[in-house]
């Protein structure tokens, strides 16, 4: 998915002048001597908690592998060494090069070669920062999989939408856009990583309830309608729906979260939101009032 700035950039903004680096090629450099190359247990190694790439295509996991098979592994994957006690077999988080473990672990491999950082050489915000830039530097990244490392940013780096799309050089609006997508319902999720249907189509479900969504998701496989038919499909149905009304008091809520009472607002007459807070705790109230009772 192609960003406003180079990874090298937005990792110079972050850590500094080029202390960590990723390379074209997903691997790490450091400017510095805090890790080591070694070969290690692939059952040792575990994966990053912070880890938003959910679907590897097997085609493509199968043609890495055989060009590993034939040339070698060229570039290590990257690893946190865990601290280990006496009582303890030693651990690893894998920080870059899923792709290349799947790979080797295909070929029936033991062992791989692998750029080690000590536990401590990197804070967990880190650590996030460079699993999400590894994922962020590929193309085949699934919308939904762009959501999620967005929504993971946010929290592991403690910043708002506005900050995000400043670190990625996009626009605040192509932030919002990819992090509504997390209020589709799991059907239309899958609906859209399987390419069933498309970004626009897609988006213009999310103010929906899930049980809504997936009706109206129904009606586009079966007619292929347009991003235009489904707009005048929606429209049509609102029409029975009671207004809710939005207020905002400077918040900064993630989108998904304000979408989600507001879809159950719209159970209420005349309901209003009003909405405070920003990415790590907020507040929102709802009031209604029913005007043929008044």
């Amino acid at each position: 998915m192609p960003l406003g700035k180079s990874l090298d950039n937005i990792l110079d903004d972050y850590f500094g002048q080029s202390s960590v680096n990723l390379s074209n090629d997903s691997g790490l450099t450091d400017t510095g001597s805090n890790y080591n190359i070694r070969e290690i247990p692939l059952e040792q190694i575990k994966l990053s908690p912070y880890q938003t790439r959910n679907y590897f295509e097997p085609e493509k996991i199968e043609s890495l592998a055989k060009n590993i098979s034939e040339q070698g592994l060229i570039q290590p994957v990257v690893v946190i060494q865990k601290k280990v006690t006496s009582s303890t077999t030693a651990e690893f988080i894998l920080l870059a090069g899923e792709r290349r473990l799947r790979a080797v672990k295909s070929l029936g491999w033991k062992t791989i070669l692998a750029v080690v950082r000590p536990e401590e050489s990197l804070s967990e915000s880190q650590q996030a920062m460079l699993s999400a830039m590894e994922n962020l530097q590929r193309e085949d990244l699934n919308p939904i999989e762009l959501a999620q490392t967005f929504r993971m940013l946010m929290l592991t780096q403690q910043i708002d939408e506005e900050q995000l799309a400043t670190l990625l050089g996009n626009s605040v609006q192509y932030v919002k856009n990819y992090l509504r997508l997390l209020g589709l319902s799991k059907s239309v999720k899958q609906a859209l990583i399987d390419n069933l249907i498309g970004e626009g189509q897609a988006r213009n479900l999310v103010p929906l309830e899930h049980n809504e969504q997936d009706e109206i998701l129904t009606l586009i496989l079966a007619k292929n309608l347009t991003v235009k038919e489904i707009i005048a499909l929606i429209a049509a149905r609102k029409q029975l729906r009671p207004l809710v009304r939005i207020k905002t008091i400077g918040h900064r809520l993630p989108e998904e979260v304000v979408q989600k009472a507001d879809r159950f607002a719209s159970t209420f007459p005349n309901a209003v939101l009003k909405c405070s807070g920003d990415i790590n705790s907020g507040k929102i109230v709802i009031s209604w009032k029913n005007k043929e009772n008044s």
